[in-house]
């Protein structure tokens, strides 16, 4: 009879601390299920990590905090298993994961002020029967006749890695083969696979798998791509002007200047063409007295494949604000941000207008002490 009334003491009050803890949780700014799912299948290793040490919710460098894993089902907090769980503040490890550990996970951050919630979704599936890769793919593109790359969609548990001083390394595969670096086409560089001179023969499947010893267990990583391969293809661009130059123009006229990009390839580029001032984008409103037109496409007669684009930077009127200022033309594609600028300046005095002007002047002057010689000589 006192056992059982014990046990009934027991119960209850771990009952009452999880309502306590329930009750303290539900005093916490929420900030909700994270929209990034974490996928995983059996045996591999799945990171899940919380946003909330972060300068945007409070300033973790100098306010101490602590921060708690809870799992959002039972309630329990979660804390280190041997072989298969590894809790390191805001990043929680599962070193050999399991359907059963498909769920939500909360995290709950405390300074001496405030309180933080935050969930995060972890989702464990099977895979494919007769497939090496992952059941989800990540979709990428390879350029037909270009040197292209895959990267690899795990830079975030690399930088995670580093920050524990721990080192790890990658490996590619196609379908179910290894791709050893430096053979065919193929060379590994950093978190890229590099391939050179790409063909329609090679799109595919392709695995990347991160290797690296955690809490003493060697475990791994795979994110699997699909990769297609396009015909159409933009190298990187070309600006042909402005050419890093000193123009001069003058107060109280229009003027304009072009900005003329060639981008290599085969097909209509996606780039966009932008005029900057100051580091601002220059207004597209024709209304505005300083503005750029829209982008437009020139026809090329040239050799080499490709496309010439040009967009205008137009002054209604040129004010001394304008002057004494570098306007630069970038443009931003997916093979980089290639950019040049002009400085604008006033323009010279009119040398030979000064001239035609005192050589007037001066003949005027002649003239009128001829003019009074004679006068004085009639007298």
């Amino acid at each position: 009879m006192g056992l059982s009334s014990t046990l009934a003491s027991l119960l209850l009050f771990l009952s009452l601390c999880g309502i306590c803890r329930a009750s303290e949780q539900g005093k916490c700014t929420d900030y909700k299920l994270q929209f990034e799912r974490v996928f995983s299948v059996p045996g591999d290793v799945a990171m899940l990590n919380s946003t909330l040490v972060s300068p945007d919710v409070f300033d973790f460098k100098a306010v101490p905090y602590t921060i708690m894993w809870y799992n959002s089902t039972s309630g329990q907090e979660i804390t280190n298993q041997t072989g298969h769980i590894l809790v390191n503040q805001e990043t929680l490890w599962f070193l050999n994961a399991t359907l059963s550990d498909s769920g939500d996970y909360v995290t709950i951050l405390r300074t001496p002020s405030h309180c933080y919630r935050q969930a995060a979704k972890l989702v464990v599936e099977e895979r494919l029967p007769g497939e090496c890769g992952r059941p989800r793919k990540a979709l990428q593109e390879l350029t037909k006749g270009a040197n292209d790359s895959l990267s690899c969609p795990l830079g975030d548990h690399i930088n995670k890695l580093r920050s524990y001083n721990i080192t790890s390394s990658i490996k590619w595969y196609r379908d179910c083969e290894p791709i050893e670096d430096g053979t065919n086409i193929y060379e590994y560089w950093d978190t890229k696979l590099k391939m050179n001179h790409v063909e329609l023969q090679h799109k595919g499947t392709y695995t990347c798998t991160l290797t690296f010893t955690l809490d003493g267990i060697k475990g791994s990583v795979s994110e699997t791509i699909d990769a297609t391969v396009t015909e159409e293809y933009s190298l990187i661009p070309h600006v042909h002007e402005p050419t890093n130059e000193v123009v001069k123009a003058e107060r109280g006229f229009n003027f304009s200047k072009r900005c003329l990009v060639f981008v290599p390839g085969d097909g209509k580029p996606s780039v966009d063409i932008l005029w900057l001032a100051r580091e601002d984008f220059i207004e597209t409103n024709t209304s505005h007295r300083v503005h750029m037109l829209d982008q437009r496409m020139l026809p090329n007669d040239g050799p080499i494949k490709g496309a010439w684009l040009e967009r205008l930077l137009m002054f209604s009127e040129l004010q001394e604000e304008d002057l004494y200022t570098n306007y630069t033309c970038r443009v931003y594609s997916d093979r980089g941000f290639p950019e040049r600028y002009f400085s604008l300046q006033p323009a010279d005095p009119n040398i030979i207008l000064g001239a035609v002007l005192g050589g007037v002047m001066a003949l005027f002057m002649i003239t009128v002490i001829v003019y009074l010689f004679k006068i004085e000589g009639v007298l």
